[in-house]
């Protein structure tokens, strides 16, 4: 009986490891100049990211809205809330954050619609209540119907240049794709590409700083000088 508890509880230590495992595995990709973290578990529709330069790009596979109409009218809301926090290089200050969207849409029959749209969310983890937002706009209206499926793009930027000093950021991308359609039309949406691309800027470096402030000075002088020399 001793033993068939002892194995009870030696299982129940198991399942509660595994499960949280599973429930929180942080993950830190390295850029350029910036370094990516985020919990892989909870990135849902937009899958296993990549990284190209100060790029976290995804190419999601499922990330879709369908609505096809039947007997009634109907639509399709699809959608899927990420976040990033990205940590900047020492000799690197933040610039901005910009958001670039891919995917491709149909739209058979009279009365069907698709669109995409979310908003993306950059705060200072230091500074909590810097925080801006920007709204996810198509480059053009997804209104084009019939074969073959067309493409779509879609973009948004948070500039935080005035944010000096600030040198961690949470990026929370908020996706929402909508298809709708009435009886004998289908409307169809696709997100394929996902980047947030991070803008940085060099530190100046203290000697560097130094010799402008100097020369700044000199230039100073030399003006007072010559001012004085006028007036005489």
């Amino acid at each position: 009986m001793k033993r068939v508890k002892i194995l009870a509880i030696s299982l129940f230590v198991l399942g509660q490891t595994l499960s949280g495992g599973a429930s929180a595995a942080p993950v830190t990709l390295a850029g350029m100049n910036v370094d990516f973290s985020f919990d892989d578990a909870l990135l849902g529709l937009f899958g296993t990211p990549g990284v190209a330069g100060n790029t976290l790009f995804f190419t999601p596979t499922s990330f879709d809205a369908l609505s096809a109409g039947g007997a009634g009218s109907g639509f399709d809301l699809t959608k899927q809330t990420i976040n990033v926090r990205v940590t900047a290089r020492d000799g690197f200050n933040f610039d901005s954050v910009k958001l670039a969207e891919r995917g491709d849409y149909l739209l058979l029959g009279t009365g069907a619609t698709v669109d995409v749209g979310g908003q993306l969310r950059v705060f200072d983890l230091a500074m909590p209540a810097h925080d801006r937002t920007a709204a996810i706009l198509p480059a053009a209206p997804l209104t084009m119907t019939g074969f073959p499926t067309q493409n779509w793009s879609a973009n948004a930027m948070v500039n935080v240049a005035d944010w000096t000093g600030a040198k961690s950021l949470n990026v929370t991308l908020e996706n929402i794709l909508v298809a709708s359609s009435v009886p004998g039309s289908l409307g169809f949406v696709e997100k394929k590409f996902a980047g947030l691309d991070i803008a940085v800027t060099p530190v100046p470096e203290p000697e560097v700083t130094a010799m402008l402030l100097a020369g700044l000075g000199l230039v100073g002088f030399m003006v007072s000088r010559r001012r004085s020399a006028a007036a005489v």
